[in-house]
């Protein structure tokens, strides 16, 4: 019954790779915590452009966790 919202910092290399993230806000569970960084951190996205050139970004990104009844 563990629910909460995670708000990582993450960081976009040049080539779009994830090169850090960390904890912005925690869900008060440790493993919601992580399965949060292992995730973002398998991201691949679409690189940040200025003046046609590829720069690194940061972005803070929430995870919603919540349960479902069925």
């Amino acid at each position: 019954n563990e629910q909460g919202r995670v708000i990582l910092r993450v960081e976009l290399g040049e080539d779009g790779r994830v090169v850090n993230a960390s904890m912005k806000s925690s869900s008060g569970y440790q493993h919601l915590d992580n399965a949060a960084l292992s995730a973002v951190k398998t991201w691949h996205c679409k690189p940040s452009v200025i003046n046609g050139v590829t720069v690194r970004t940061v972005a803070l990104q929430p995870f919603n966790f919540t349960l479902e009844g069925r």
